[in-house]
């Protein structure tokens, strides 16, 4: 395995993905720690600009879960 660093942002719906990302949490279950995880409040008003400058900031990847 090679010691390459992703960096992998995940937006997640308040209401669905990101309350069961929480609900792992505290069950502790463990995810890679390259995935960053980002509240937002619905996955229908993502926006082509927020997905191009996470990019442009370094994202190595992009989810987005609802």
């Amino acid at each position: 395995m090679n010691d390459m660093r992703l960096n992998i942002i995940a937006y997640c719906c308040e209401h669905c993905a990101y309350a069961a990302a929480d609900l792992a949490g505290g069950l502790r279950m463990q995810y890679p720690p390259a995935i960053k995880i980002v509240q937002i409040p619905c996955t229908g008003r993502m926006d082509v600009l927020t997905v191009l400058r996470a990019i442009e900031d370094g994202a190595d990847g992009i989810m987005v879960a609802g």
